[in-house]
C-alpha cells in the first residue's frame, strides 16, 4: 500500500497519526481536507494553468497541442511545434512586458500565443492586442525595410464571455482585419481566435465524435469526471485523461493543483450564494420600488442595489457585470 492509500484509507479514524505520518516522510504541509479533496477529485482542472501546461505544453505530450491547434486554427496545417520561452520584454523599458500562459512556433514560423484565462477581465481583446505586438515587433529587425512577418496568431480559452449581450452562440470566433464594408481581409498575418467556454453547452451524448468538442467538454468538466467516458476512446484523449489524473502528478504539483482547486471551488461557491442571495434581496425590493416609483425606474433601482451587494461581498465588477447587466463603468462608480 503506498502512502497515499494509507492516508485515504485510515485519516477518517485516526487523523491525527495518519497525518504526522504523512509529514515524516514528506515534509509537505497537507490539511485534512486536502487529503479528502484526492477522494473528491480524480482529474485535475484542465483551465488550471500548471494543469493546462501539463497537458498541452510539454515535449511528451506535444502531439495533444498540434491535434488542438489544427482543430482551432483552420487555415494550415500544423506538422511540428516548438516550445518557446513565454517572456517578453518590451523595445521600451519603460513600457509593459509581458508574460503568455504558452509560446510556441510552427514548423512553418508561424508564432502561436496561447492565454487561458478563467476571470472576467476588463478591456481584453485589447489586451490579447498588445500580446499580439510583441511577436510582430520580434521579427522585424531595427533598421530593416522588411515587413514580411510571420503569421501570429493570439489563441484565447477563456471561462466567461468577451462580450455582454453576445447573440453570437458560435463557441469559437476568430477576428482578423478586414476592410469595413467589403469585408476584403487586408492581411493574413494576425489573427484572434477566442474559445468562450461559457457558450459550450453540449452533453457528452451530443458530442457525436467531434474531436474539438471534446476538448471543450474536457476543458469545461474535467474536475466533474471519475472516468474517461467510452465516447472519448482515442489516443488525444487517453493522454488528455493520464496527465490530468492528480494521483499520476508529482506530491509538488498535485498540492499545488489541489490547493488551487480547493480555493477555485470555495469561491464558485460563495460567489453562487452571494448572487443569489443579492437576486432574492434585489427582486424584492425592486417589486416594492416597483410598486412605488413605476415597474421600469424600480427593477434598474433593484439592479443597482443588487450590484452594491454584491460589491460589498466581494465579487467582482466584471462578474456583477455579467450576473446584473449593468456596466463596468457604472459598477466602478459604485466603488467611489
Amino acid at each position: 500500500m503506498n502512502l497515499l492509500d494509507f492516508l485515504l484509507n485510515f485519516v477518517g479514524r485516526k487523523e491525527s497519526r495518519a497525518y504526522k505520518f504523512y509529514m515524516a516522510k514528506s515534509g509537505l504541509s497537507l490539511t485534512i481536507n486536502k487529503i479528502y479533496m484526492l477522494k473528491e477529485f480524480k482529474y485535475a482542472d484542465l483551465l488550471d494553468d500548471e494543469v493546462f501546461k501539463l497537458v498541452f505544453g510539454r515535449e511528451s505530450s506535444k502531439d495533444v497541442m498540434i491535434e488542438f491547434l489544427n482543430l482551432v486554427i483552420d487555415d494550415r496545417r500544423i506538422v511540428d511545434l516548438e516550445f518557446m520561452d513565454k517572456e517578453m520584454k518590451a523595445v521600451d523599458r519603460n513600457k509593459k512586458d509581458s508574460t503568455y500562459d504558452m509560446f510556441c512556433k510552427t514548423d512553418d514560423g508561424s508564432r502561436i500565443i496561447v492565454e487561458v484565462q478563467r476571470r472576467k477581465q476588463p478591456f481584453y481583446p485589447e489586451r490579447a492586442l498588445y500580446y499580439s505586438t510583441f511577436q510582430i515587433q520580434h521579427q522585424v529587425d531595427s533598421g530593416s525595410d522588411n515587413y514580411d512577418f510571420l503569421p501570429v496568431y493570439v489563441i484565447n480559452i477563456l471561462d466567461f464571455n468577451i462580450r455582454q449581450n453576445n447573440d453570437n452562440p458560435n463557441v469559437k470566433t476568430i477576428y482578423r482585419l478586414y476592410e469595413r464594408d467589403s469585408h476584403s481581409i487586408l492581411t493574413d498575418r494576425l489573427t484572434f481566435v477566442f474559445i468562450e467556454l461559457k457558450k459550450f453547452n453540449k452533453k457528452l451524448e451530443e458530442l457525436n465524435g467531434n474531436i474539438l468538442d471534446g476538448i471543450y467538454f474536457c476543458m469545461k468538466n474535467m474536475p466533474s469526471l471519475t472516468g474517461r467516458p467510452p465516447l472519448l476512446d482515442n489516443e488525444i484523449f487517453e493522454k488528455i485523461f493520464r496527465i490530468s489524473e492528480l494521483v499520476n502528478m508529482d506530491a509538488d504539483t498535485r498540492l499545488k493543483v489541489i490547493n488551487k482547486m480547493t480555493t477555485e471551488r470555495d469561491l464558485r461557491n460563495q460567489m453562487a450564494y452571494a448572487r443569489q442571495e443579492a437576486i432574492e434581496e434585489g427582486l424584492a425590493e425592486g417589486r416594492a420600488k416597483g410598486r412605488e416609483e413605476g415597474r421600469e425606474e424600480g427593477q434598474e433601482q433593484a439592479r443597482i442595489e443588487m450590484a452594491a451587494k454584491l460589491l460589498s461581498k466581494g465579487m467582482s465588477a466584471e462578474d456583477i457585470a455579467e450576473v446584473t447587466g449593468i456596466s463596468i463603468d457604472e459598477i466602478y462608480n459604485l466603488q467611489k
